[in-house]
């Protein structure tokens, strides 16, 4: 018995170094930003900072470069010294359109000079300034547009956000840790090295240490143990989005929303609400109880779906990462310029 258990050791030993020499050969595994196993997301380590209001914000005079899992998408995102990823102008600088929201406004995986604020500016002649930090909450905007908008005096402003998405981060907005930016749920496991964050599999107070570090140096490590954590947490996530949220839910948002109108009415501005497009009957279901508060509440808002109808949605984002595209990010800027355009030349 004894003999036996030994060769079972040793052949499961072999077999095991075997899968992490085919891993490393093939490049499965490796380490580096971009991966789908390190916290943080696509964003550079520092392309934020700590701030005392809102939690963080972009970093003045960052430069880097936002990397997604399978290199679907590698691009340079520089933050100028106002603390904004901004594009070059070619428009005269006033009358401003000022845009804040989360990534899909700061543009995480496009060019700066193809995001929806960019093709604005090129499509109305009217200078738009990039506000969107990946991330945010529909509060952490308005404490942006407070900042902006004292400094840029907009004409108007445009708040570009997902009704599902912000539910869930007014709920539990995302933290700074060590560089990055990271989910609440999970923040207390996580594990700097080499300059990424590790996430420790399991809560037990060794094993959990453990598996952070042990996927440090092995490729095979790296795929299997997060295989199986994600797993048993996609069981439990589907769990929790059978559930109907109630009505109070989405009042943080409607708040918010409210707030920012008020705020960019009362320097003689226009606001517009832009809701993302829908990813399913859940997003749907959030934005059509959001739409039936804004509209009791007088806010003008615009949805993508109906900005574009009948747009073919897939082709207007990344397959796995599913940000808007650059082909999404033009389409979006020019099916709101005509309505931009109005807005500016409107006179209070």
């Amino acid at each position: 018995m004894k003999k036996k258990l030994a060769l079972s050791a040793v052949s499961i030993l072999v077999t095991l170094l075997f899968a992490e020499a085919a891993l490393r050969i093939l490049g499965i595994g490796a380490a580096g930003r971009g991966s789908a196993w390190f916290a943080g997301g696509n964003h550079p380590r520092f392309l934020f900072q700590p701030d005392p209001e809102s939690g963080y914000a972009l970093r003045p005079g960052f430069r880097g470069r936002e990397l997604a899992p399978g290199n679907e998408f590698n691009v340079v995102a520089t933050i100028e010294s106002h603390g904004l990823r901004d594009h070059p102008h070619s428009a005269p600088p006033s009358p401003v359109v000022l845009a804040v929201g989360d990534s899909m406004t700061f543009g995480e995986g496009v060019p700066v000079e193809r995001t929806y604020s960019a093709v604005l500016e090129r499509e109305t002649g009217v200078r738009v300034y990039n506000g969107g930090v990946p991330g945010y909450s529909s509060g952490q905007m308005l404490v942006r547009l407070r900042r902006l908008a004292a400094e840029l005096k907009p004409a108007e402003v445009l708040m570009t956000l997902s009704p599902l998405w912000d539910r869930q981060r007014c709920a539990a907005p995302f933290i700074y840790k060590d560089g990055f930016i990271v989910a609440p749920g999970y923040a207390d496991r996580l594990v700097l090295l080499d300059g990424n964050l590790y996430l420790e599999d399991t809560r037990l107070p060794v094993l959990g240490p453990a598996t952070a570090h042990v996927k440090r140096y092995s490729a095979l490590m790296r795929v299997a143990l997060p295989t199986l954590a994600n797993g048993a947490r996609a069981l439990r996530r589907h769990a929790r989005e059978d559930e109907i949220p109630s009505p109070a839910a989405y009042e943080p948002t409607v708040r918010d929303l409210d707030e920012a109108r008020r705020l960019a009415e009362g320097m003689g501005a226009r606001f517009l609400a832009v809701l993302i497009d829908d990813r399913g009957e859940d997003f749907r279901r959030d934005r059509l109880v959001l739409q039936e508060r804004l509209r009791a509440l007088g806010i003008s808002y615009v949805a993508a779906d109906d900005l574009l109808p009948g747009a073919d949605w897939t082709r207007l984002r990344y397959a796995r990462d599913t940000h808007w595209n650059a082909t999404g990010h033009e389409a979006v800027g020019k099916a709101l310029a005509p309505r931009v355009k109005e807005s500016v030349s409107w006179k209070p």
